[in-house]
């Protein structure tokens, strides 16, 4: 089978063998999870875990410690089980559509490091990177003649160079990896965020979640970032009104929107990228001037477009009917 992988976004071109058992692994696979998606969002989820952003305010790997930076790999393979429930292998981690499979992930592409007792069995690999916001699986027949001699008190094997080019990269290759806000931001804003204090009697986490949403527009803000930002209990509570981001900075014409049927039918019209359940957006409005903007959401009876860089400041948003 050939896998026509584009080198300028892909891991390699290469030819594959598929032996017999790596055909019924990726099937199942497949079946289970048409376009990948699946195994994205447990790659993201796991990682914003290791981060706990809530309690500890990190964002990255490099702030991990040495312990957890080494229980990446372990947390997405026993998440990855728990999201697709594959049977426990007898001497490989799963068994899927009845073939014994090793699953390895790697912080580093290439680095898989395999037990012995995956030889002449079938692994899956998987790489993420943050910086690039991409991700990639696949699937190896793990012959002796694909891997290095063992390393390290476990005698870990590595996949050699050609056992690399041996691999099937499942869904063509490397896919988007939901990005990291706080790696995507430009330095200053992100410590103007994280660095925000508290005045006028509220909290410092309000205020960090204040500043999140007056910094950050056009782009979705996940539960987990928000949570790092907040770091408080109830840090949902920080971006809503009633003493949320909504209230304190509609006087500057800020709007958030949530997952909320009337929320997502306005960020569809002002054609903002549209809110998941414990997602948000925001964006300046003001009032529509004609022939500004193919985008329009009408609200409580006005009708308002995303401000741009010249659009006049103070101008309140609109109050979302609930």
């Amino acid at each position: 089978m050939k896998s026509d992988v584009n080198r300028a976004d892909r891991p390699f071109r290469v030819e594959v063998e598929c032996d017999e058992g790596v055909a019924d692994v990726r099937a199942e696979i497949y079946r289970m999870d048409p376009n990948g998606e699946r195994i994205a969002t447990v790659l993201r989820d796991t990682l914003d875990q290791l981060y706990d952003g809530r309690r500890t305010g990190r964002w990255e790997l490099s702030q991990l410690f040495k312990a957890e930076k080494e229980s990446v790999g372990p947390l997405v393979e026993i998440n990855l089980q728990r999201e697709f429930r594959f049977e426990d292998g007898i001497r490989t981690d799963y068994k899927i559509a009845g073939v014994e499979v090793d699953c390895k992930y790697s912080v580093s592409f290439g680095d898989w490091q395999l037990l012995p007792e995956a030889v002449n069995r079938v692994a899956l690999v998987v790489h993420a990177d943050e910086k690039s916001a991409k991700w990639c699986a696949g699937l190896i027949p793990v012959k002796p003649e694909y891997v290095n001699n063992g390393i390290g008190m476990i005698n870990a094997l590595t996949l050699s160079g050609c056992g690399v080019r041996r691999i099937e990269w499942l869904w063509g290759g490397f896919q988007k990896l939901a990005p990291n806000l706080f790696i995507e931001l430009d330095q200053v804003i992100r410590e103007r965020i994280l660095g925000a204090r508290a005045t006028r009697g509220e909290k410092h986490g309000q205020a960090r979640v204040n500043e999140l949403f007056r910094q950050v527009h056009g782009r979705i803000i996940r539960r987990a970032e928000l949570a790092t930002v907040a770091q408080q209990d109830d840090f949902m509570k920080r971006a809503r009104d009633n003493g949320g981001a909504r209230t304190h900075l509609r006087p500057e014409g800020i709007l958030i929107l949530g997952h909320q049927r009337k929320e997502v039918e306005i960020a569809q019209a002002l054609g903002l990228p549209i809110p998941r359940l414990g997602e948000f957006v925001a964006a300046r409005v003001v009032p529509e001037r004609p022939g500004r903007s193919d985008h329009v959401a009408a609200i409580a009876g006005s009708r308002w477009i995303v401000a741009g860089p010249d659009d006049p400041y103070g101008v309140a948003a609109p109050v979302v009917p609930r």
